[in-house]
């Protein structure tokens, strides 16, 4: 079994997907490669923009040099991700997998993000693999006001919990919840409605890849 190359853009989502690999005995041995500009990059700009999807994809690609396959783990960058995996590379998207699974489960999806960055990659992808699976989707994309200062402050606990108010605070008649951004995981523990991560979806989807 070869190495799997996780790339992230905040160091946080290191335990986060650790925490996810050890639940479902995800095989192989596994780095840890962290590249916090480039989120930062696109959040100054405003969006993904053309240079910092090309930046993203070039270290992807070096990061991924002598490993068996490279993990995406930050949705604002996901089409880059995505331009690799079009060149015949073995790159996953956590937050596809995480699209995959909550459109099985039916029409009406909310999903929660809590980057501005983060909306557009994240419907565009929904809209990609519903199209896919041949299926019609409604996608209500929720942002979380306020969230991400938390976050960039530190202040993990409260950001947290602000997600987890934004979760129960949904209208009902959702076949899905989800949160878009891999940071938001915790959340769920905190919320009283169910939601959808992509730590855990994408490492059971990859444990089952993985294995014979």
């Amino acid at each position: 079994m070869g190495e799997l190359v996780f790339f992230h853009t905040a160091e946080s989502n290191v335990d986060l997907f650790e925490r996810a690999a050890r639940a479902v005995n995800l095989p192989g041995a596994r780095r840890h490669v962290i590249r916090p500009e480039l989120l930062e990059s696109a959040r100054i700009a405003g969006s993904l923009t053309e240079t910092v999807r090309s930046n993203a994809a070039s270290q992807m690609a070096e990061a991924l040099e002598g490993a068996m396959q490279l993990i995406c783990t930050c949705s604002t960058i996901g089409p880059a991700a995505d331009d690799l995996a079009g060149r015949g590379r073995p790159v996953l998207r956590v937050d596809r997998a995480l699209a995959e699974r909550a459109i099985t489960k039916g029409t009406r999806i909310a999903a929660l993000v809590t980057a501005k960055t983060t909306i557009e990659p994240t419907r565009e992808l929904f809209i990609a693999v519903a199209e896919k699976l041949d299926r019609h989707i409604m996608l209500d994309l929720i942002f979380v006001e306020g969230a991400v200062d938390l976050f960039l402050d530190g202040n993990l606990s409260a950001y947290n919990q602000a997600i987890a108010n934004a979760v129960d605070a949904t209208p009902p008649g959702y076949d899905a919840i989800v949160l878009g951004q891999a940071s938001m995981a915790p959340a769920a523990e905190l919320a009283s409605k169910q939601v959808m991560t992509s730590p855990d979806t994408s490492m059971r989807a990859l444990a089952s890849q993985l294995r014979p």
